[in-house]
């Protein structure tokens, strides 16, 4: 009878530890490309820092090259776009390198030497253990891919042209299940027009191209696709839609945008949405086969004057910035359904949204991060606070915005990037000075309002539940 009740107790005491344990578990995921994650793009479980007075910067770096305009010298931004896979972030330099850099405290860890890496938007993934890097070189664009923990060389990919034409990329790095897909471009040196580009798929375990389609009327420069299930949909600068089936690269689907489109395609909810340049989001249900239809295309109104950020989509709202230089377009959160603008922001920026979910449970409550794009002054230099990092809260039936600077940097500049988190919630990004930033938290402080025991705690209650097991055991095994 008593090994009875001490089994129950065991049994009860278990499940409180299992509850403990799942109630303080981390789900957060590594930062492996552009977006994130294929399947949740722009959104992240990590525990960001909520506001100025927790937000610290745990380590700077500059990365700079020199160039030359009009007989004077001049240091120019050398970074790429930061991912994060474990304890690490990865990122390339214009000056040749792929770097592995400790997320905690910015020391390297390794170096690869890698030639020809695109001079401003280097978009590198992380899949299969692998990092992939695109090159540029005068016949093409090629990948190479690196071992993630000793950035030892895998492999390279052929070469990549339209006919006799070099390419160039500038467009993220798509992984998704063993392959790797991603665009090219052409761009006409006297216009500044997009005249030819291919979209590619390598297959990550050998390096070879398992499929391409060539594009004779425009290019993908900073168009990102969206795995949609079975297939990959990518927009291309001309705002044509089309869906790919993964593995042998035919057509599925085509439709228009109704403009020009330099951003990531996303899809949630059953549909594509896309930020077309003009300064309008299209919208297009889509299935998992790849199969587009037409007919159920809806645009918002115009929210500006030009998008090249990308859209996210979470809980029925979409979160959108504006662009670069000469933008007027404000923050915009719509309702993903409708595409009804709900409110707008006075923030200038070119960023992709970065949503964090952390915070979401008792309200629905999303923290949303972007970095403000810059205000240049008349003699060249940049107003204080430009390229700052800006956290806005939104949750459902909210009709107003809220938001703060989080972060300032030390050297003012221009920033067209997104941020990149970890899995403990440190923000990375750099601005074009060439400053890599990374926003770490303070120690966090007693919140007596939520009444929510600290993580430390719930140790505690793991630790001396697995002692009272350990007895218990030993009890029944004497009752036995």
């Amino acid at each position: 009878m008593k090994t009875k009740k001490l089994t129950a107790w065991l049994c009860t005491l278990a499940l409180v530890c299992s509850t403990a344990a799942g109630t303080f578990a981390v789900e957060n995921a590594d930062w492996p490309q552009f977006m994130g994650s294929p399947a949740s793009p722009g959104i992240t479980s990590a525990k960001t820092p909520i506001s100025a007075a927790e937000a610290k910067q745990e380590w700077t770096a500059r990365y700079t090259v020199t160039s030359e305009f009009n007989g004077s010298k001049y240091e120019n931004n050398a970074c790429g776009t930061p991912i994060t896979v474990g304890k690490f972030v990865y990122f390339t330099v214009s000056t040749g390198k792929l770097l592995k850099v400790d997320a905690k405290t910015g020391k390297t860890a390794t170096s690869a030497e890698v030639a020809g890496v695109p001079p401003y938007f280097s978009e590198i993934a992380y899949g299969d253990g692998k990092i992939f890097v695109p090159q540029q070189t005068k016949t093409g664009v090629k990948i190479s891919a690196f071992n993630s923990d000793t950035l030892s060389l895998s492999w390279q990919s052929p070469e990549i042209a339209h006919g006799d034409v070099p390419q160039q990329i500038s467009s993220p790095i798509t992984y998704y299940n063993n392959h790797i897909y991603f665009g090219t471009y052409t761009q006409d040196s006297a216009t500044y027009a997009y005249t030819s580009g291919v979209f590619a798929c390598v297959d990550t375990k050998t390096g070879q191209i398992t499929w391409q389609q060539a594009n004779d009327k425009a290019g993908y420069y900073w168009n990102g696709s969206a795995v949609l299930g079975s297939a990959i949909a990518v927009s291309d600068t001309n705002g044509n839609i089309v869906s790919y089936g993964l593995t042998d690269g035919n057509v599925m689907s085509t439709v228009s945008a109704g403009g020009p489109v330099s951003s990531t395609l996303c899809y949630a909810q059953g549909r594509l949405y896309a930020a077309v340049n003009s300064g309008y989001i299209y919208a297009v249900k889509a299935d998992a086969s790849g199969k587009i239809d037409a007919g159920t295309a809806v645009k918002s109104q115009m929210l500006g004057n030009s998008i090249t950020s990308s859209p996210v989509v979470y809980n029925d709202r979409l979160y959108v910035a504006g662009s670069g230089y000469g933008s007027t377009t404000p923050f915009t959160v719509l309702d993903a359904s409708t595409l009804k603008t709900i409110y707008q922001i006075k923030i200038h920026s070119q960023s992709t949204p970065l949503v964090s979910t952390a915070y979401s449970k008792d309200d629905g409550k999303v923290l949303i991060y972007v970095t403000d794009y810059g205000t240049a002054n008349q003699d060249g230099t940049f107003e204080k606070g430009s390229s700052s990092v800006y956290v806005i809260e939104d949750k459902p039936g909210q009709t107003k915005g809220s938001y703060q600077t989080l972060f300032t940097p030390s050297v003012s500049q221009s920033s067209s990037q997104s941020l990149t988190p970890s899995q403990d919630g440190m923000l990375f990004y750099f601005n074009d000075s060439g400053t890599m930033y990374a926003i770490g938290k303070n120690a966090p402080l007693a919140s007596p309002k939520t009444g929510k025991i600290p993580a430390v705690y719930g140790v505690g209650i793991l630790l001396v539940s697995g002692a009272v097991i350990l007895i218990l055991v030993k009890r029944i095994r004497q009752t036995a």
